[in-house]
């Protein structure tokens, strides 16, 4: 499975190219990144997605020297 980068957020299709998992954040003014948001399809429940998808988000906001804070509970 690929996980795509959008503005603010990564994310994975099906192959038909319905999302099924996303993770949403929000680069704040004060050099702070926050994640608002993750969902994750039940089908792919117990895989790890939820996690990829947040290292991706720390991985993308370490390159830019933004701390990230999460404040929302994974949705799996």
């Amino acid at each position: 499975m690929e996980i795509c980068e959008g503005h603010n957020k990564f994310h994975i299709n099906d192959a038909q190219g319905n999302q099924i998992a996303e993770i949403v954040f929000v680069p704040t003014g004060e050099n702070l990144a926050i994640i608002e948001h993750t969902d994750v399809d039940e089908s792919l429940k117990g895989q790890g997605i939820d996690k990829q998808l947040v290292a991706k988000v720390v991985e993308k906001m370490r390159q830019e020297n933004y701390p990230t804070v999460p404040v929302c509970e994974t949705r799996i």
